[in-house]
């Protein structure tokens, strides 16, 4: 029993969904109001024309007929209604037949874009002098028997109509007036709405926005283009043929109001959307860290000085900048959109010793590094005598020079203060040493 109970439901939901569209009615002359005696055709359109199958009639709300003709005849007053085995009932057609002398005859569909024509129609003679009304005020005015068309009628055509006519009747004109008409103009689509996931979108990550609209049942086949704007501004080149326009990765400048255009090809009917506003948020910075090449902060006077700056997230334009403890100004700025950056100083001296950070901005946030020390050593002049000593010849010509110096010097204090005498001073005499022998008794 919960089978067949399961299986009925998923049948009826298939049901729902195979009619969901309506079925669509033509009439043939397509005038909704005819003279009484005059026969109208209507034929009933489901969602696939070429096999309509079973077809059910409807007038006044009652069931008329089960047919596979998709065209029937007509000259009874009445509403009409048909569905299809694929599609849902129809819109309502109001047929009315008249007795009256006059009328105005008006089509039962009218979309914007489309040509309006406007009959006026006398029963017996010749009617002349026929003047077309909309609500009430004069719309057009003819000496004789003819048509009223508007080309490329929009929404505000919609309204009351009826016309005025002279008979001659034995010589006396006579002027008479039809029953006014509602006249509605359709519209041909709906007017777009711009959507999008969110319009709080993060920075750098992809946003799609889509330009909905919906076309009528009767003109499927109408073709629409799409175009998108920021702030007044255009943002695709030219008309697209899909509605939908990505993003592939949003930027803080890319905020702004949007909105969206459609437009049918043929007619150039176009439509705005009302305005969305989109803020994209930036993600603060956070996880910075100042690495030192070479590594420990220790690095030879000369040498060269590698301080990378990096951060683990942040998006948007990033500001590094470089410090050194106790100086006021920055050493260095680099605006990328990186998350990593470096500082290089080709050749340090022992001046450049001290405690260095690093900082970054996005205009949202900062945050600083900690404190790095850079001790910078002199090179020491003396030296091993092997061979894994490396001197350039700077170096070996400047220890020469110092020996040599040295040498030099040491020459000059032993010739002023050795045993030599200065000139024109007398030399001491020098006396022999006597050494006396006593015998032991």
């Amino acid at each position: 029993m919960m089978l067949w109970t399961l299986l009925l439901i998923l049948g009826l939901l298939n049901t729902q969904t195979a009619i969901a569209k309506k079925a669509i009615m033509h009439l043939s002359p397509p005038w909704t109001t005819v003279f009484s005696g005059e026969n109208v055709t209507l034929t009933c359109h489901g969602i696939n024309s070429f096999t309509p199958g079973t077809i059910w009639w409807y007038k006044n709300q009652q069931l008329q007929g089960i047919w596979s003709t998709v065209s029937i005849q007509t000259n009874q007053a009445g509403e009409y209604r048909c569905q299809t085995q694929d599609s849902a009932l129809s819109d309502p057609v109001n047929l009315v037949v008249s007795s009256d002398l006059l009328i105005l005859q008006t089509p039962y569909s009218v979309f914007e874009g489309d040509t309006l024509v406007l009959r006026c129609r006398g029963r017996d003679g010749t009617i002349t002098n026929m003047t077309y009304y909309k609500d009430g005020r004069i719309f057009s005015y003819f000496l004789k028997h003819s048509d009223f068309s508007i080309s490329r009628v929009g929404l505000s055509y919609s309204g009351k109509y009826h016309c005025t006519g002279v008979f001659t009747f034995i010589i006396v004109p006579w002027e008479k007036s039809s029953r006014k008409v509602d006249l509605q103009v359709q519209e041909l689509f709906t007017p777009p709405k711009l959507k999008t996931i969110t319009s709080e979108p993060t920075e750098g990550t992809p946003v799609t926005l889509s330009c909905e609209t919906q076309l009528s049942p009767q003109r499927l086949d109408t073709k629409l283009h799409f175009s998108f704007f920021r702030d007044g501004r255009v943002i695709t080149s030219g008309w697209k043929k899909s509605h939908v326009f990505q993003i592939p990765a949003i930027q803080i400048e890319d905020s702004g109001s949007y909105w969206c255009e459609a437009k049918a090809v043929t007619l150039n009917i176009r439509k705005q959307s009302s305005y969305l506003k989109i803020s994209v948020k930036r993600i603060p910075i956070s996880g910075i860290l100042m690495e030192i090449q070479p590594t420990g902060g220790q690095v030879t006077e000369g040498e060269k000085l590698v301080l990378i700056c990096s951060i683990a997230q942040g998006t948007g334009n990033i500001t590094f900048s470089w410090h050194r403890e106790g100086i006021n100004a920055s050493l260095e700025k680099k605006s990328q959109h990186s998350l990593e950056e470096k500082f290089v100083l080709s050749t340090v001296t022992e001046n450049d010793s001290g405690r260095y950070y690093c900082t970054a901005d996005n205009n949202i946030s900062t945050i600083s590094s900690l404190l790095s020390n850079v001790i910078v050593k002199s090179r020491n002049l003396s030296f091993p005598f092997n061979s894994s000593v490396k001197i350039d010849h700077l170096s070996f010509g400047l220890i020469v020079t110092q020996f040599i110096m040295i040498v030099l010097a040491a020459s000059a204090l032993l010739f002023f203060f050795g045993p030599w005498s200065k000139p024109g001073t007398p030399q001491r005499e020098t006396l022999p040493v006597q050494f006396q022998t006593t015998s032991v008794k």
